[in-house]
């Protein structure tokens, strides 16, 4: 499960992805530092199966080509255009479905000249689909075609759009591109490109806070409009003292109440000195009990939630929990410091996990100090929990063998 200083992140990137499958052109520029952007981006890309291509931001042709070449190497693009070729003919004139296989070149073209083009395709997606369909046998199997390299030459545009129109929704690859040189910035401009050319194509930039200001100065253009749009600020990683301090000033410009402050403080000084002394009301730690208060006050997670429950699953030993909602099946586990430095006791932790997911149970693991940093992501990652487990179907038998509640 990603950190939870990342989901909110992924959800926003899900939002994007959605505004290009409706067809709106949506630059993502991922603005922080280059190796965190990068990585958020291939985390989106995995959580969706989809695998990322870094291509050329110095010309929109070769950057074209690089995501071509990438979806070449995994996809059979003759026979991707031999299924649409099929299921767009044979919607035109259900009752004559053309059949590709076993022909020479010489007679698949023959047989295409001898039907209209299908209305429901461009005119260039229906001439990149007859090109590949007639010339298959001739490709080498993970290389590109020549025709689509004609298609680009001739317009780019048009040719990225039917290229693209071939592959099954959600099969093509991710792109990140360089955002390149001040003062041009030459890559976002190349981004840009590709995205207006294609609304569907997910296409990535990360640049940094300074280089994008300069690139947002004067006056506005249309890629500056598209850039602000998609600006996701990506945070760089605190320390634990400036993250706690940090949080310590945020409660008191907000007007916290003084109980939370001090409990807050609490909290700060014993993740930042190690400290592991038992909290009041059962509470093994102070981030324990500071998060527990925090999810009574959460109206989402209010009277969810149990302090250290004591869980028994069959046939195994007894385990207590962080933080335990049985209703939902849903475990949250704080770490400390500790439990990285003992081996023993990491062994034990991931058997603990195995035991409670056996059990049914969704484990939430986090870090004792981002109890205080990270709060409004930890309780924006437990209200996706609530509300996925909200959306299963009663009574579901899990592969465990155990009834959810």
């Amino acid at each position: 499960m990603p950190l939870a200083g990342e989901v909110a992140l992924l959800d926003a990137l899900d939002r994007q992805a959605r505004r290009r499958a409706e067809g709106i052109a949506t630059l993502s520029v991922l603005e922080g530092p280059e190796a965190l952007g990068g990585t958020l981006w291939s985390q989106w890309a995995a959580r969706h199966g989809l695998t990322v291509v870094e291509v050329s931001g110095e010309d929109p042709h070769e950057a074209a080509l690089g995501w071509a070449r990438a979806l070449a190497a995994t996809r059979d693009l003759g026979a991707d255009a031999e299924a649409l070729a099929a299921f767009s003919l044979t919607a035109a004139n259900p009752r004559h479905t053309p059949v590709f296989r076993g022909k020479t070149a010489h007679e698949r073209r023959v047989l295409l000249d001898a039907l209209p083009p299908p209305a429901m395709l461009a005119d260039a997606t229906w001439a990149l689909c007859r090109e590949l369909v007639i010339g298959r046998e001739a490709v080498e199997p993970g290389t590109l075609p020549d025709a689509v390299r004609t298609a680009f030459a001739k317009n780019l545009g048009a040719g990225l759009r039917a290229l693209h129109a071939l592959v099954p929704p959600g099969k093509a690859p991710v792109v990140r591109m360089a955002v390149g040189e001040a003062p041009s910035h030459r890559g976002l401009q190349v981004a840009g490109v590709l995205s207006n050319a294609v609304p569907a194509l997910a296409v990535a930039c990360v640049v940094s806070s300074k280089a994008l200001g300069a690139f947002l100065a004067g006056g506005e253009t249309r890629l500056k409009a598209l850039v602000r749009e998609g600006v996701l600020e990506v945070p760089v990683e605190p320390s634990e003292a400036a993250s706690a301090v940090a949080t310590l000033r945020k409660l008191e410009r907000t007007g916290a109440p003084e109980q939370q402050r001090v409990s807050a403080a609490e909290v700060a000084l014993a993740v930042l000195t190690g400290a592991g002394e038992a909290g009041a009301d059962r509470a093994r730690s102070k981030a324990e009990a500071y998060l527990r208060d925090r999810l009574e006050e959460h109206p989402a997670t209010a009277g969810l939630f149990e302090l250290n429950a004591r869980l028994h699953p069959a046939d195994k030993r007894s385990w207590e929990v962080d933080l335990l909602c049985r209703s939902l099946r849903i475990a949250v586990e704080i770490d400390g410091y500790h439990h990285f430095q003992d081996p023993e006791r990491f062994r034990r932790d991931r058997r603990k996990d195995l035991d409670l997911q056996r059990e049914g149970y969704w484990v939430y693991r986090l870090l004792a100090t981002d109890v205080l940093s990270q709060l409004e992501h930890i309780l924006h990652t437990l209200d996706t929990l609530i509300e996925a487990r909200g959306r299963e179907p009663g009574g579901r038998e899990p592969r465990h063998g155990h009834r959810h509640s």
